[in-house]
């Protein structure tokens, strides 16, 4: 399927692009132009918990190794 770009630089083509979803477009090292629809991930939330001083403080603490573990696995997914 060949697409070809109007003067504003947009593209059109309702059997590659839904309506109203938002999408993420890279160009390659090769010239190619990489285009990904965005999906919303579920993510884990942690609640601070105010102490009486006034301190943000997390419940529970987070180990550095399975913070940079779940980022390197989303990197991975991309």
């Amino acid at each position: 399927m060949k697409l070809i770009a109007d003067e504003n630089g947009r593209l059109a083509c309702k059997e590659l692009f839904t309506p109203r979803k938002p999408f993420s477009a890279e160009r390659q090292p090769d010239g190619s132009i990489r285009v990904v629809e965005l999906v919303e991930k579920e993510v884990p939330v942690v609640r601070p918990l105010r102490t009486r001083e006034g301190f943000l403080m997390l419940p529970q603490k987070l180990d550095r190794k399975t913070v940079s573990a779940a980022i390197r696995a989303d990197r991975n997914a991309r």
